[in-house]
């Protein structure tokens, strides 16, 4: 098995994992949906049912399109993480600085990076 097949599960893994996580810890999530965003609840919850759909998809024949379909729910997922960040909200219970917030930004473009990867990827 090759390198970026193992980088794949481990991506998958990841992300399911965090899926599953907007139903195991959803105040987490409820606290970081833009207040301006109705029923936060449901839109975390719905996101975190891509999280898990999307992934899969990646150990598919539609690889591909799920990849593509990934990088664009990586790029507006993290609009959460920049409303935390311009508001100064607490991430859990938790105050970041901007450093913390700007690895945390570096983290979500590893992630699309990764995704491009596995685009690319035509094993």
């Amino acid at each position: 098995m090759d390198i970026t097949k193992v980088l794949i599960y481990v991506y998958v893994l990841f992300f399911v994992g965090a899926g599953l996580n907007h139903f195991l810890n959803p105040q987490f999530y409820d606290a970081i949906v833009p207040s301006f965003i109705p029923f936060p609840r449901a839109v975390h919850q719905f996101t975190g049912i891509l999280e898990i759909i999307i992934p899969l998809l990646l150990l598919t024949k539609y690889r591909k399109e799920a990849a593509l379909v990934m990088i664009v729910l990586l790029v507006l997922l993290y609009g959460a993480n920049l409303y935390v960040w311009i508001n100064n909200l607490p991430y859990g219970r938790n105050y970041w600085s901007n450093q913390q917030h700007f690895i945390r930004f570096l983290l979500q473009v590893l992630y699309i990076y990764i995704t491009y990867v596995i685009y690319l990827y035509d094993k």
